[in-house]
């Protein structure tokens, strides 16, 4: 009897263990994230070209706006690279400042970083990244004080 409750509390703190270390690579790839869309906009004011970020299923990309004004993949590690997101997170929504789309799935930097809210859902909920038009970017995760409105197209 007393070899199965230490079973049972051992299994309990494995598991305990394992969830903790799977909100950490959430939480850590949420705030790369963050750090990334970043020095996007630190990376597009800079080169006086627009950058993109898209967001598909399971991971974001970059591109780029060549002088022959066609979009090209942007590969520039170790920061400009397709990244997967880790298994739980997945795309809930992308909504930029000025545009009637709620669910836009790409996101242009340009000589002035867009204000953006992008949700991301995780197993603790929905975490939220706002982008300012300085190109700070804040990272809310689930349980924090809900985020104030974008303004809507034609407002500002």
């Amino acid at each position: 009897m007393v070899v199965l409750i230490v079973i049972g509390v051992m299994s309990t703190a494995l598991t305990l263990g394992v969830d903790s270390l799977r909100a950490r690579d959430d939480t850590r790839a949420l705030q790369r994230l963050r750090l990334v869309l970043e020095a996007t906009a630190e990376r597009a004011a800079v080169r006086g070209r627009p950058l993109g970020v898209e967001f598909v299923t399971d991971a974001y990309r970059f591109a780029a706006l060549d002088l022959d004004e066609r979009w090209r993949p942007l590969v520039d590690p170790p920061l400009f690279v397709e990244r997967i997101l880790p298994d739980g997170l997945h795309w809930a929504g992308l909504r930029v400042a000025g545009s009637r789309e709620e669910n836009a799935t790409r996101l242009l930097f340009g000589t002035e970083a867009p204000e953006f809210e992008l949700r991301v859902a995780t197993p603790r909920g929905e975490a939220l990244l706002v982008g300012g038009a300085n190109g700070e970017v804040q990272l809310r995760l689930p349980g924090a004080p809900a985020a104030g409105a974008l303004p809507g197209p034609g407002s500002g």
